[in-house]
């Protein structure tokens, strides 16, 4: 394992594609993390703002605009640490973007550019796959993991109104399972591709197919005859649905249906199954075709 872990550090390591990236992605995830935050204080600015029309009485105008202003503010603490952590990792699109595009370049990359033949002389195919996959989860957890650093150092910098965004910080007592969730709801998005890569062997087909199956999983979370079914279950056990009963909590539409657990079992599935399948094709490859 260690010599094709070097040999890939090798490798990828001079692709200034993967170095934009993982420079990139951070970034975006910065970028949209301050940008939520100035939203949320412009929409905050705007309700107190509000024109309460003549008041005879100072002191109650003054009493109802601090009751706006407390109203609205109970978004703030959701930006400052730990709190932030939670709030970048709930919505890393750019991640998964990252994750898609990794899966697919990194497996099927090796068909088109020929040297997957190559590869395959002196290594266990069920190894290099193995430790492939296993490099792009390193470097979506790294890209995520840098992500975070930037929202534990943002809200120290941060305020509202002159006040420190810190001192609004709200403790969050579920933090680390709430991560591992979060994580786990990345990982589909590796597998899928991967499976879809070995069995496409092409970057341009595995995307498309990607696409396909995810909009496919979306249209059948979406069906609306599962209320009425004997398995009205079935939506919290595909991808689509388990990250939204996940994600959404007690206040998920599938909340009433089923369960938590069953959508992080479904999520374990997706992305353990497809990996596992993958390298059993991949070990049976005729790979002079």
């Amino acid at each position: 394992m260690r010599p094709l872990l070097a040999a890939d550090r090798v490798r990828f390591g001079r692709r200034r594609d993967l170095w934009l990236l993982m420079f990139l992605v951070p970034l975006a995830i910065g970028l949209i993390y301050l940008n939520d935050f100035n939203r949320t204080v412009q929409g905050i600015h705007e309700y107190l703002n509000i024109d309460l029309g003549p008041a005879p009485d100072p002191g109650m105008v003054a009493q109802i605009q601090e009751q706006i202003r407390q109203q609205s503010m109970v978004e703030l603490p959701g930006f400052a640490f730990p709190a932030s952590l939670v709030r970048i990792a709930t919505s890393p699109i750019s991640v998964i973007l990252l994750a898609l595009y990794l899966s697919i370049a990194l497996v099927a990359g090796e068909f088109e550019w020929g040297t997957v033949r190559t590869i395959h002389l002196t290594a266990n195919r069920a190894a290099v796959l193995a430790v492939r996959i296993g490099v792009v989860v390193g470097l979506v957890v790294t890209t995520l993991g840098v992500g975070l650093l930037i929202g534990t150092i943002a809200p120290f910098f941060m305020s509202f109104d002159g006040t420190p965004l810190q001192q609004l910080a709200a403790p969050v007592p579920d933090l680390v399972p709430a991560l591992g969730v979060r994580l786990l709801c990345i990982l589909p998005f590796i597998s899928i591709p991967v499976l879809v890569s070995v069995i496409s062997r092409s970057t341009g087909i595995g995307f498309l197919l990607t696409v396909l199956v995810l909009v496919a999983d979306l249209a059948i979370t979406g069906t609306p005859i599962w209320p009425e079914s004997p398995v009205p279950w079935l939506p919290a056990t595909t991808i689509s649905g388990s990250i939204s009963r996940l994600l959404s909590g007690e206040s998920s539409y599938l909340a009433g249906v089923a369960p938590a657990w069953y959508s992080v079992i479904a999520l374990i599935a997706w992305s353990v199954l497809p990996v596992l399948l993958a390298i059993a094709l991949f070990r049976r490859l005729d790979l002079n075709e």
